[in-house]
């Protein structure tokens, strides 16, 4: 466990990781914040929730890839995988700092993936989809104080309505289809794609 906010955490978690096993071959920043409050209309959020979404899902991502790549640059290798989100692609109005936020690590990703490719090191981001998390336990409820036709639903029902209102797969995304794709950016097989941001999804955003 490490806070990803602090620079000095996150070198502490690197080194930690080394001692333990010698060597770091893939790093996927999976942490994520969204402040548990809507800002409908945006003004109604205040610096601190912002400074709080950028802490987590911007520079923690950075700090961590920071202080793993002396290791990775020196051995040649790594694999690194971001984890945005669809809101990235579809802008939902009600979490702005979020969505800045993840849209960040798309451009972070590009940017790593340029500046560490000549060592052999892959960087690529994925957005999922709707997948039933706390994410969405605190979200839905939210959501639903919004629209008189949610306001009756249990948090589940409400996250069932976006899937079928939004997914063209008609179904929910599950952890296994997020995890089997970051396997893949982190196999040999995926060892020619890199700055890359690939949806798993169900079609809900689209290139």
């Amino acid at each position: 466990m490490a806070d990803v906010a602090s620079e000095t955490a996150c070198q502490a978690l690197v080194a930690e990781a080394l001692e333990a096993f010698g060597q770091i071959d893939i790093i996927v920043n999976n942490a994520g914040h969204f402040g548990g409050k809507l800002a409908l209309p945006f003004t109604n959020m205040d610096e601190a929730e912002w400074d709080d979404n950028y802490a987590v899902n911007v520079k923690g991502p950075f700090f961590l890839c920071k202080a793993a790549a002396d290791h990775m640059i020196e051995r040649q290798y790594g694999k690194i995988v971001n984890i945005s989100s669809i809101a990235a692609k579809r802008d939902p109005n009600f979490v702005p700092a979020y969505v800045a936020t993840k849209n960040a690590i798309l451009s972070l990703t590009r940017v790593l993936a340029k500046d560490l490719g000549p060592h052999n090191i892959n960087v690529n981001a994925v957005c999922p989809g709707f997948v039933w998390t706390p994410f969405w336990h605190e979200l839905a409820p939210l959501l639903a104080g919004q629209d008189e036709a949610l306001m009756e639903l249990e948090p589940r029902e409400v996250f069932e309505k976006f899937v079928q209102g939004s997914v063209p797969l008609k179904r929910e995304q599950e952890p296994e289809d997020i995890g089997n794709l970051v396997a893949f950016l982190s196999s040999e097989e995926a060892r020619n794609i890199t700055g890359q941001t690939i949806h798993c999804d169900g079609g809900a955003a689209m290139n």
